[in-house]
């Protein structure tokens, strides 16, 4: 008889301010549910981009900027992860250099130092999109890659 351990990542619960104050400061989370006045916060373990042509694709290839996100990115993300919140929908967050992923419904949000890329969505009617639109179009220009077909 063998015996396995329990390999899966430890999961918190907490408060919703809490989710909204951590993506504030930077930090990379997943929020996998929700249970009463309590976010399950897990550990991310990265985005998954889908099917995309090679076009579309080649518009989110990794770039090589240095440093952290920028402070507007920060509080976009901050801003972002408070709706989601407040409309209980399960999201993602990882912080690159000078960009900020959030990966929520069918697909993901890349905030690049001068754009907004929505990847995976069909149109901007696309849950969660019109949840957030309004505050991604005043960072910048918001832009939509269809999927494959």
């Amino acid at each position: 008889m063998y015996l396995f351990k329990n390999y899966h990542q430890r999961v918190d619960r907490v408060p919703l301010s809490e989710v909204v104050a951590r993506v504030g400061r930077g930090e990379n989370l997943e929020v996998v549910g929700y249970e009463g006045d309590a976010a399950v916060v897990d550990k991310v373990k990265g985005v998954v981009k889908g099917d995309f042509s090679s076009e579309d694709l080649g518009e989110l290839k990794k770039r090589k900027p240095r440093g952290k996100p920028t402070k507007q990115q920060l509080e976009l993300a901050a801003v972002v992860a408070q709706r989601l919140v407040e409309a209980r929908k399960p999201f993602k967050v990882i912080f690159g250099p000078k960009e900020v992923t959030i990966r929520s419904g069918g697909g993901f949000i890349r905030v690049s130092e001068d754009s907004v890329k929505l990847a995976g969505y069909k149109s901007f009617d696309d849950d969660p999109i019109p949840l957030v639109l309004d505050v991604l179009k005043k960072y910048g220009e918001v832009k939509l890659l269809k999927p494959l077909k």
